[in-house]
């Protein structure tokens, strides 16, 4: 049987595999660095818990939003609004007394909740009404009157 020989490799050409073998690490090791701080920034930037459900729906003189957000009172959610997009905002606390010792089946979420939802409509934000009922959030946004087409006459003044 013959035996298989190491490749050699002339001594001025291993300087350069090292050097780009050293190049090719750092730039790994750069990658790996910036995934590592762009997860700690979606981290730090989102709620881990969850994010509740929501029913959007459009009528003709308004935009209404439905969010389910069982177990949590009206004074935990932060509610905000702009004219590109809704905030809500607040926690789901655990509700038992007692430490569990097992869990064989645990499907509902609790924790901090976050959902942003853009708005594609004007609306007229200081008309806009919120109410808690059952644990569904309901926001009614009224539309701003689309003025788009609308004829203006627009007075001459006369200055001869």
């Amino acid at each position: 049987m013959s035996q298989m020989r190491p490749k050699m490799i002339p001594t001025t050409d291993v300087s350069v595999e090292a050097a780009e073998l050293r190049r090719l690490q750092t730039r790994v090791e750069r990658l790996f660095s910036a995934l590592e701080e762009a997860l700690e920034i979606e981290a730090a930037d989102t709620y881990s818990s969850f994010a509740p459900t929501i029913d959007l729906c459009e009528t003709e003189n308004s935009v209404i939003v439905a969010v389910e957000i069982p177990g949590v009172s009206a004074k935990e959610i932060n509610l905000s609004v702009t004219a590109k997009d809704i905030s809500i905002e607040g926690e789901k606390k655990h509700s038992r007394t007692e430490k569990a010792i097992s869990h064989f089946c645990c499907e509902r979420q609790y924790g901090c909740f976050k959902r942003r939802i853009n708005l594609r409509w004007a609306i007229n934000i200081n008309e806009t009404t919120a109410e808690l009922n059952n644990g569904t959030l309901l926001i009614t946004l009224p539309k701003l009157v689309d003025r788009r087409g609308k004829s203006v006459k627009i007075p001459i003044i006369n200055r001869d």
